[in-house]
């Protein structure tokens, strides 16, 4: 990685709900606001954007484990701000912090955990292993 990752960096992404965001749960639920796999990718992207700019070209990362607060609704529409602060670098580890507000409310909070590894590592890992036998 390159020099300058540390603790306190931040990235702010900003980010309005679609409707393609809504709860959909195989039609179990279809109320009109803001899902949590919605803030989860938003997370991830956010923890993504904060991230590439420290890659060396040799370098890519993969998400490993998120966790997720879901706090308050948001409506189709609503303006997010999702706030993403490195916490911790430890190796090929980096943890990221990560909230998601509305305007002045708190809708989410959670921790987003990438790993670093070599883009020869990722391919090698990438490549379909062994099918079904007919």
């Amino acid at each position: 990685m390159r020099p300058g990752l540390r603790k306190g960096v931040f990235i702010d992404c900003s980010a309005r709900v679609r409707s393609w965001m809504k709860p959909r749960l195989e039609g179990l639920v279809r109320h009109p606001l803001y899902s949590t796999w919605a803030m989860a990718y938003h997370m991830e992207v956010a923890a993504r954007k904060l991230l590439v700019p420290y890659l060396e070209n040799t370098e890519e990362a993969v998400g490993a484990a998120i966790s997720i607060r879901h706090l308050e609704p948001a409506p189709i529409g609503a303006e997010l701000n999702i706030r993403c602060t490195l916490e911790h670098v430890r190796d090929n580890r980096v943890v990221a912090r990560l909230e998601v507000r509305s305007g002045k409310r708190k809708l989410g909070d959670g921790t987003h955990l990438q790993i670093v590894m070599s883009r020869e590592r990722f391919r090698r890992l990438s490549r379909p292993r062994g099918g079904k036998r007919g």
